[in-house]
């Protein structure tokens, strides 16, 4: 998947480069303090960088959202992981006591009994 979206990255690229390479002419770019004449070609490229540049940070952000909901998830695992380890503990302990219960009172009825 990774190397498809590199080639079609590099056509898109290219198609970019080429539209840009065939308008050169320039065009009057206003901005809300002045106004100035860019060749066609810079505006394209400029214009495909910076949304390019964009995207980068928007994937920037959601990679390191994700770490740190993957790193928080991996606590909760790890704390999961010990308390069961816990219980499973104190579930060996009581079944041990339980059996000692049920022998303890099986001792005492065989006493009892005639």
């Amino acid at each position: 998947m990774g190397a498809w979206l590199l080639i079609l990255s590099l056509l898109f690229s290219l198609v970019i480069a080429l539209v840009a390479a065939a308008n050169n002419q320039p065009v009057a770019v206003s901005y809300l303090f002045g106004k100035t004449e860019v060749s066609l070609i810079v505006l394209i490229i400029g214009s495909a960088a910076a949304g390019a540049l964009a995207m980068g940070l928007f994937s920037l952000y959601r990679g390191i959202r994700t770490a740190f909901r993957t790193r928080a998830e991996r606590r909760r695992l790890e704390d999961l992981q010990a308390r069961l380890a816990g219980l499973e503990q104190e579930k060996g302990g009581l079944q041990r006591e339980l059996a000692q219960l049920r022998e303890a009172r099986a001792a005492a009825g065989e006493g009892e009994a005639p």
